[in-house]
């Protein structure tokens, strides 16, 4: 079995590959079928890393210790500004036909994606290490 390293949200990262490539497709499909899935499968590659690895950074600045509000607005703002840079550059690099367009639809799921993960987070009851954790019928409610 392939173990998943802790700083990779699995499951995530494939849901956002599977979305926002048939969302890419869907918008570039007026420049023929050959460059809509260049740029699906462009999308979806991209998509995949990213969102395992900005998903996971985004729940470790948002359990962040200090400044709670700030550490929640820190875990969307920061990936979500890193996520429209790498899209638009991804896109604008690799000749897709709609770029400002095709960023559009990762850029939501991002934000929305962030959102949950910041207000799991923000709702979490997490221990320091040597703190007792929640109590059973809290950490069963909370999944």
């Amino acid at each position: 079995m392939i173990r998943v390293p802790v700083w990779f949200d699995f499951p995530m990262a494939c849901l956002g590959a599977l979305v926002s490539g048939v969302m890419v497709a869907w918008v570039n499909i007026d420049h023929g079928g050959a460059a809509a899935l260049t740029a699906a499968l462009k999308q979806a590659f991209y998509a995949f890393f990213a969102t395992g690895l900005i998903l996971r950074f985004s729940q470790w600045l948002a359990l962040r210790r200090t400044a709670r509000v700030l550490a929640l607005a820190m875990a969307v703002v920061i990936p979500l500004l890193v996520t429209m840079t790498l899209l638009y550059a991804v896109h604008s690099l690799k000749g897709t036909p709609e770029p400002l367009y095709s960023i559009v639809p990762g850029t939501g799921l991002s934000l929305l994606g962030l959102l949950l993960v910041t207000w799991r987070a923000a709702h979490a009851t997490t221990a320091a290490p040597g703190e007792p954790g929640p109590a059973p019928e809290t950490a069963a409610e909370d999944s």
